[in-house]
């Protein structure tokens, strides 16, 4: 008779979603400090069609980065499951880790070439 691995040895999958979740915070908290130093300043003599930078900036992070984010963080939940209950890591963190990373540099990667 051959017992299972205890599942205590095993990584736990609420330790690491909140690390997956700590990495999508800690993007969001950095495009905020980027947007604090752009200028809100609209250039002088600029028609009613002009924006400043900060909400051209808005508008981007809006429009383009909350759909990618979205979907980064579907494909993160994805490989989290797949993850959690398929490999023999036992750390929450390499583990959420993991399951972030790749999704957000992708994301990162399309953004920056837009």
């Amino acid at each position: 008779m051959t017992l299972a691995p205890s599942r205590t040895r095993l990584v736990d999958a609420r330790s690491s979603f909140l690390v997956l979740a700590g990495w999508y915070v800690a993007v969001v908290v950095s495009f905020g400090l980027f947007l604090g130093t752009l200028s809100g300043s609209i250039p002088a003599g600029c028609g009613e069609g002009c924006d400043s930078e900060r909400s051209r900036a808005l508008l981007f992070g809006l429009y383009v980065a909350t759909p990618a984010l979205f979907l980064a963080l579907l494909v993160s939940l994805a490989m989290l499951a797949v993850l959690v209950s398929r490999t023999r890591i036992r750390s929450s963190v390499v583990v959420g880790t993991l399951s972030a990373v790749l999704p957000l540099v992708v994301c990162g990667l399309l953004a920056a070439s837009l």
